[in-house]
């Protein structure tokens, strides 16, 4: 797996951006022979949570290395709130950076497939929440959302009292984030209303599927619970796991991203030429 950190100037953004991409061109077969594969290749593009970073799935996570057994590139941006949301009232274009230039620009650098059903938008908490706001709205690019404990929070941001104990629980910063309260239901910040609008929205388009994990114990399973019914509803494709383990946490996002590369780009776990299938160790569980 070759491991390469960008860092270059966004149009959207007005500010240079760190990437962190693994790429699974130099994928060893055996101890000696590397595997030459020119792609292209399937992508997930896997957003951190709230105040995180890049490199954050490289220092938690054993991400890198189901990837590659996979055959998928993933793509880890630096995000820093990590809400990826388009405000044109302020002139804002975070989700545009998210769904069109830096797909753009990694196709550009690397051997890519274009193809939307080769294409993830996945995320943690608060990345899983603009995971699935920014893969609703382009469907046309991304065939798959993964949904780890996501932070379906709008109710919350709407019954925000003005002083709390900390920033995060304070009205004046969910107006910071989503622009103006009022006019949050029904806008294109709003999971609820893109999932039951998607067909009268994008009538020539395939629904995406969705993969979704939330622990029984995580503080926003009630809503991870919602969305789901939300989804199947709106008749989208969903899997939908819920451990009686977990809570909102790395050690659970460990876990469940191998779950999801699993289900993504499946077959036996293989990650050289030899004759062994590592597929159980991805920790499967039944449906709820």
């Amino acid at each position: 797996m070759a491991l390469i950190k960008l860092d270059f100037y966004s149009k959207y953004l007005e500010r240079n951006v760190l990437v962190t991409v693994s790429i699974p061109v130099d994928k060893m077969a055996g101890e000696k022979r590397a595997v030459r594969r020119r792609g292209p290749y399937k992508t997930m593009y896997l957003l951190h949570g709230l105040f995180g970073k890049d490199d954050d799935w490289l220092t938690k996570t054993h991400v890198i290395e189901t990837a590659e057994a996979r055959d998928v590139c993933v793509v880890m941006p630096s995000g820093k709130d990590g809400f990826y949301l388009n405000k044109p009232e302020i002139d804002s274009w975070e989700g545009k950076f998210l769904t069109e230039e830096l797909v753009d620009m990694t196709r550009m650098l690397f051997p890519l497939s274009r193809k939307r059903e080769d294409t993830c938008l996945a995320g943690i908490s608060i990345g899983a929440y603009s995971a699935v706001v920014n893969g609703l709205q382009r469907p046309d690019r991304f065939g798959s959302i993964v949904v780890l404990s996501g932070a379906f929070i709008l109710e919350r941001a709407l019954g925000a009292p003005d002083r709390a104990a900390v920033p995060q629980g304070r009205r004046g910063y969910y107006e910071k984030v989503f622009g103006d309260l009022a006019h949050l239901r029904g806008s294109a910040k709003d999971y609820d209303a893109l999932a039951r609008g998607f067909d009268e929205a994008h009538p020539d388009e395939e629904k995406p599927r969705f993969y979704m994990a939330c622990g029984e114990h995580d503080t926003l399973i009630k809503q991870n619970r919602a969305y789901r019914d939300v989804l199947l509803e709106s008749g989208f494709d969903v899997t939908y796991h819920e451990p009686d383990i977990g809570a909102h946490e790395w050690p659970f996002w460990n876990a469940w991203i191998d779950c999801a590369l699993d289900w993504y780009n499946p077959g036996p776990m293989k990650p050289s030429t030899a004759p062994v299938d590592y597929t159980e160790l991805t920790g499967k569980k039944d449906d709820k």
